[in-house]
């Protein structure tokens, strides 16, 4: 399926912000001793797409608004009267530490998501990158018990439900929708800069259970979208995603390709497998549905941005469920295709 790359006026709006930030990344990637330095070169590298640089990395559609959400935070402050002070001054090393922890949490996802065609020597950066967010969020942040707390319950909410999911998708257990939903509590990590924001202007006891149910959401409507556009992906990787469950996935199916020896067979029955959920995802609705429900969640997760005063959420909700319905015309372009006998996905 081919998607706009083009940014969100929302997201560039912000340019300026995240390329302070990127600055602050770039220079302790660059100090790292070798071969540190060389891996992050190469991650950078892998995250380029073309011509456009890693600079533009947060900034594509299919990224979350993850360095967005605290500056709409901040800009809710303002807007009801907060004087920004320190806060201003803390942003970037907020914003820098948050990139470098989500690269640390990128590293693990490839490994985890498709471990044979992932460059595990990154996971060593990652190291790196986990040390330098915590330093840059204590200096922005300082000893502050509250944050340190959440940002505890953050990560180990992010790193149990990641396990949890890990485990459902190689299985064939049931994988029923609340359980989907619950896994989605996998994007915890970007309660984080909220939480920041949250603890520097005294607000974390009241805005914390908002902030996780605003990144909940916002996880939920991220995930189904994320299987539309993934599931030939996630099939290969044999990940049973919940919609390639839903599809009628299951590993004895996976297992009856993998027994074949590699080769034309095994290219055959790999083939006819994914026509037959093929199927089911265009023909059969599913593909449609699935984004559907993925625009009910984005509009759930901004009445949670409403609660917290993030102003630029709304223009943002609009612009994803807009690049959601383009992606809906083009399924049903396929859809149509395929009934008269033409292109695949």
């Amino acid at each position: 399926m081919n998607v706009s790359d083009t940014p969100f006026p929302s997201y560039q709006a912000r340019r300026a912000d995240t390329d302070a930030a990127w600055s602050i990344v770039e220079a302790r990637l660059a100090a790292l001793p070798s071969p540190l330095d060389a891996l992050a070169t190469r991650f950078l590298a892998a995250v380029s797409a073309g011509e456009v640089r890693h600079r533009a990395y947060f900034q594509n559609p299919l990224a979350p608004p993850l360095l967005y959400m605290p500056l709409w935070f901040r800009d809710g402050l303002v807007g009801a009267g907060r004087d920004p002070g320190a806060l201003d001054d803390a942003l970037p090393r907020i914003l820098a530490g948050t990139m470098l922890g989500y690269v640390y949490v990128r590293i693990q996802d490839d490994v985890l998501d498709d471990p044979e065609r992932a460059d595990r020597e990154l996971l060593l950066l990652g190291n790196a990158c986990f040390t330098g967010m915590l330093g840059l969020l204590r200096a922005a942040v300082g000893d502050h018990r509250g944050f340190w707390d959440a940002f505890d319950r953050a990560f180990v909410t992010f790193s149990r439900f990641t396990a949890l999911e890990q485990r459902v998708v190689r299985a064939d257990e049931p994988y029923p929708e609340a359980l989907f939903e619950e896994h989605c509590d996998k994007v915890a990590f970007a309660r984080v800069p909220l939480l920041a924001v949250a603890a520097l202007v005294d607000r974390l006891d009241a805005a914390e259970p908002e902030i996780s149910r605003l990144v909940h959401r916002l996880g939920v409507a991220y995930g189904l979208a994320n299987d539309v556009l993934g599931w030939p992906r996630d099939l290969l990787a044999g990940q049973r995603t919940y919609l390639l469950a839903e599809a009628g996935l299951d590993h004895a199916s996976l297992a009856r390709i993998a027994a074949e020896p590699e080769g034309a067979s095994r290219d055959a029955a790999r083939e006819q497998l994914t026509e037959a959920l093929r199927g089911k995802l265009y023909e059969g609705g599913l593909l449609r549905r699935t984004l559907k429900t993925a625009v009910a969640w984005h509009e759930r997760a901004a009445e949670a941005a409403r609660v917290l005063s993030l102003p630029g959420f709304e223009a943002f909700t609009a612009e994803r469920i807009a690049w959601i319905e383009a992606l809906d015309r083009q399924i049903v372009v396929m859809s149509l295709r395929r009934a008269l006998g033409g292109a695949r996905s």
